[in-house]
């Protein structure tokens, strides 16, 4: 791997969509065979993932509700009745809907790797 493609690979991750390389490197990526198919890899990527901005995945209807009864629960022992802020309750209900997403668009990224190495 020559200079120009090394520096053609450090580039790509960071265009925003539809941007393309300019200069020295644009005009590399013209003649090398190896970096115009990197380049349409990224554009690929990129507009798949566009696509899952798109993708809702609603939490079930019970996680708030075990969310708060995990909280409120005694923990060893300990049967004082503690109010519980409602920001924290929120803040764990958050947690448990990006956690949630998170796994999802791994999922989703692992497919799409799996269908480009098939």
């Amino acid at each position: 791997m020559n200079t120009s493609c090394w520096a053609v690979r450090m580039r790509l991750p960071s265009l925003e969509v539809g941007e393309e390389l300019a200069g020295r490197l644009g005009r590399h990526t013209t003649t090398c065979l190896r970096c115009q198919a990197e380049a349409a890899r990224y554009r690929t990527l990129r507009r798949r993932l566009a696509g899952l901005a798109d993708l809702t995945y609603p939490a079930p209807a019970e996680t708030v509700d075990l969310v708060v009864a995990g909280i409120g629960e005694p923990i060893d022992g300990d049967s004082s009745d503690r109010e519980i802020p409602r920001t924290a309750v929120a803040a764990a209900a958050a947690g448990a809907v990006v956690a949630a997403a998170a796994a999802a668009g791994a999922a989703v990224v692992i497919g799409l790797r799996r269908s480009r190495a098939a």
